[in-house]
């Protein structure tokens, strides 16, 4: 039986009273991770149906549940959210731009992914968890292309943490990276500080970005078994970092960060 989870809709039912009609929760996964993508979710919701209902049960910060739990959270985000979408930054993109920049870039790829879903009612993904964008030319992984879309009016977005990495401005080094996601023009963004934990519609976010990467890293390390990342998903646990000494970083690996020692001085796996 699943936990009970989050249930207070406060922070929802003050942006309703403050005129808006939607919200979009916003969350990051894979931050401190030596290798993989860094990853954002993002679940839109109509604040006048989410205001009149009761949260799903085990909707919670993505840290807090287990992996079981986590899977059967996002089938119930599937069939609660209006829509919901991860997007994510490649390693190598992660490396050019600086993490603040592949934050925002992620978030604006998961962005457009999910109004992609939502405005096409055709799609698979619409009303519910999208497909992932990746770092692959603006392409969702099905092969469908993704365009930009138009937010709905009275929107606002509920970002998890203190800084605001989503709306910040872009830097002229990114825009060659960016594309079409540089010419999205976002709603207003509130931070909130550990909001995946105390905000349902950014709860819901971390769920789908958390089981997104994760079901990525897994698979990488089918290709890679020598890092763990079935098990650490890409983060700095010891057999992760003895992997990175014996064979050095490979191709999915952040060269910008400190991955050990003399990492550095070997090639790496392709």
């Amino acid at each position: 039986m699943a936990a009970r989870g989050l249930t207070d809709l406060s922070v929802e039912r003050r942006l309703l009273s403050e005129g808006f009609d939607y919200v979009i929760g916003v969350d990051e996964v894979g931050r401190g991770a030596l290798a993989g993508p860094v990853s954002v979710g993002v679940a839109l919701f109509d604040l006048r149906a989410l205001t009149a209902a009761e949260v799903p049960a085990g909707i919670h910060d993505s840290k807090q549940l287990s992996a079981l739990s986590r899977q059967e959270a996002t089938e119930r985000v599937r069939s609660w959210a209006t829509a919901a979408a991860v997007g994510s930054t490649t390693p190598a993109e992660l490396d050019e731009v600086g993490m603040t920049m592949a934050l925002n870039l992620a978030g604006r790829r998961a962005m457009i992914s999910m109004l992609s879903d939502w405005a096409d009612p055709r799609s698979e993904g619409h009303g519910s968890v999208g497909s992932e964008q990746n770092g692959s030319g603006g392409v969702d992984v099905d092969g469908r292309a993704a365009s930009v879309g138009e937010f709905p009016d009275r929107t606002m977005v509920l970002l998890d943490g203190r800084h605001d990495w989503l709306s910040a401005p872009l830097t002229l080094d990114c825009l060659g990276i960016f594309g079409d996601c540089a010419d999205l023009e976002l709603p207003p963004v509130r931070t909130v500080i550990k909001g995946d934990g105390s905000v349902p519609a950014i709860a819901a976010a971390s769920i789908v970005a958390k089981v997104a990467r994760d079901e990525t890293m897994i698979t990488l390390a089918e290709a890679h078994p020598h890092y763990g990342w079935e098990s650490n998903v890409g983060y700095g646990t010891v057999k992760h970092r003895q992997g990175i000494a014996e064979l050095g970083p490979s191709i999915h690996h952040r060269r910008s960060f400190r991955l050990s020692a003399d990492s550095r001085a070997k090639e790496g796996l392709s």
